[in-house]
C-alpha cells in the first residue's frame, strides 16, 4: 500500500493528490500535524519537504517524480506534459508560494512580491497562448500539466486574479478544472484549512468552485 505524508492545504501535495485521484489508486494519508512532524518526516525524507510518498522500501519525494512514479505515461506522455509541468511549477505556484511567505514572515519585501505578481502576470499570457489552442496544456488529455497547473491557480486566483476579459481561454480552462472530480475533492477536502491561509479571500473567490 502506498502511503502519502501530506497536508491537503500545501499546494504541492494538492498536486500529487489530483494525479492519485485521477489514477484511482489506493493510498493511505499521514496528515501533517496531525500524524506527524517535519523532524519526523526528516528521518525518513532529510529534506523534511511534503509530499513524500513511501512504497514498502521505496521513499519517493518532488511532485513530478512522485506522479512519474504512480502514474508513468499515463500522465506524463510527452517532454511537452513535462515542459507545461515545470513552467506552471516555477512561474505559478512558486510566484504564489513567494507572496505567500512574504507575508508569513512578514518580510513585506515590496519589490520580491512585484517580480512574483510579475511573473504570474507572465504566466497568464502564456497559458492564455497555449489553451487558445488546445484543450488541456500539452495537447487534448489530461497530464501532470494540468495537475500542476489546477492547485497553482486556485492560490493565484485569490492572490492576484487574471483579467477574464483579456483571457477567456485561461477562464474556460480553469472552470473546468475546477469541475473536474479529481480538483473538485481536492479543494472540498482542504476547505477546512482555509483559515491557515495568511491573506484574504476575495468575496467572490468560490464562483467556479
Amino acid at each position: 500500500m502506498l502511503t502519502l505524508y501530506e497536508h491537503p492545504f500545501a499546494l504541492y501535495c494538492q498536486k500529487v493528490l489530483i494525479a492519485l485521484n485521477e489514477q484511482g489508486v489506493a493510498y493511505d494519508v499521514l496528515e501533517e500535524q496531525r500524524d506527524f512532524d517535519r523532524a519526523e518526516l526528516a528521518e525518513l525524507w532529510p529534506p523534511a519537504s511534503i509530499p513524500v510518498l513511501r512504497d514498502g522500501d521505496q521513499v519517493i519525494g518532488e511532485t513530478s517524480i512522485i506522479i512519474e512514479y504512480v502514474a508513468g505515461a499515463r500522465l506524463v506522455p510527452s517532454l511537452e506534459a513535462r515542459k507545461w509541468d515545470r513552467l506552471c511549477d516555477l512561474y505559478v505556484s512558486d510566484a504564489v508560494q513567494a507572496i505567500v511567505v512574504d507575508t508569513i514572515e512578514e518580510r513585506f519585501d515590496e519589490r520580491a512580491v512585484a517580480q512574483a505578481r510579475g511573473r504570474l502576470d507572465m504566466a497568464y499570457g502564456m497559458l492564455e497562448a497555449q489553451l487558445t489552442q488546445h484543450e488541456f496544456l500539452a495537447g487534448g488529455t489530461f497530464t501532470i500539466a494540468d495537475c500542476a497547473a489546477a492547485p497553482g491557480l486556485f492560490y493565484a486566483l485569490a492572490i492576484q486574479p487574471w483579467d477574464e476579459g483579456t483571457h477567456p481561454q485561461l477562464t474556460r480552462y480553469y472552470r473546468a478544472l475546477a469541475q473536474r472530480p479529481s480538483f473538485a475533492k481536492v479543494i472540498t477536502d482542504a476547505r477546512r484549512h482555509r483559515h491557515l491561509f495568511p491573506l484574504p479571500w476575495p468575496a467572490d473567490f468560490d464562483r467556479y468552485h
